[in-house]
């Protein structure tokens, strides 16, 4: 029994299983660190360019659904707002958004619509016009295809 507790209390290191324990552990910490300083910025500009172009569809397709003309004004690099009919003056809210004209700076996604100001009509047929649009913005530009109204 001696002989056992001696050679037992004379073994030194440690056993593979605690490392790749340790090791593991490791990684799991390193990963968590990476994901939290990585941070959200770098979606949030994608993000609000694809609302941009929901508020664009919005727009095209309450026109085609209220046979009325609908469109947005771009009316300066970090604002823009929805409008019914000829009157693009008169802004009408959004589902979701907290006041009818949409302020991109609020947001705090860093976007800004560089082709601003800017109008964009759609017809009962969700046509656009005559000639192919595009908003630009410092994420991406927006392409609106004339006589189609398609938005990629």
């Amino acid at each position: 029994m001696n002989r056992t507790i001696k050679q037992f209390k004379s073994q030194n290191g440690f056993t593979m299983l605690e490392i790749i324990s340790v090791l593991v552990i490791i990684a799991i910490i390193s990963l968590v660190a990476v994901i939290q300083l990585r941070g959200k910025s770098s979606y949030d500009l994608p993000s609000q360019v694809e609302a941009v172009k929901a508020h664009l569809r919005l727009a095209q397709y309450r026109a085609m659904s209220a046979n009325v003309a609908y469109g947005i004004n771009f009316n300066s690099t970090t604002t823009y707002y929805l409008f019914k009919g000829s009157d693009s003056t008169t802004a009408i809210m959004f589902p979701g958004e907290s006041s009818a004209t949409v302020d991109l700076a609020a947001k705090k996604s860093g976007l800004t619509i560089t082709s601003a100001p800017q109008t964009i009509t759609f017809d009962a047929y969700g046509n656009p016009g005559a000639s192919t649009i595009t908003v630009t913005t410092n994420g991406g530009s927006i392409t609106i295809t004339k006589n189609t109204g398609f938005i990629p």
